[in-house]
């Protein structure tokens, strides 16, 4: 599986609280990908993907990353 970090209910409501997202319904670990965390989450406004950059990332490098 493809989740080096684990994150818990609680920590990632706090987290969300930052994002009009919604209110988190469920989450589950993704199994797919070979060096970050990925998440599938579930809020009251939809489906998302939370992913936790494992490693350094270069700031220029993002928008790769996130298109």
């Amino acid at each position: 599986m493809a989740v080096y970090t684990d994150i818990g209910d609680e920590d990632l409501r706090a987290f969300l609280e930052g994002f009009s997202i919604g209110t988190l319904v469920s989450f589950r670990g993704i199994a797919e990908g070979v060096e970050n965390s990925n998440f599938h989450l579930r809020t009251t406004e939809g489906d998302f993907i939370l992913t936790l950059y494992e490693k350094r990332v270069n700031a220029a490098e993002l928008p790769w990353f996130l298109g």
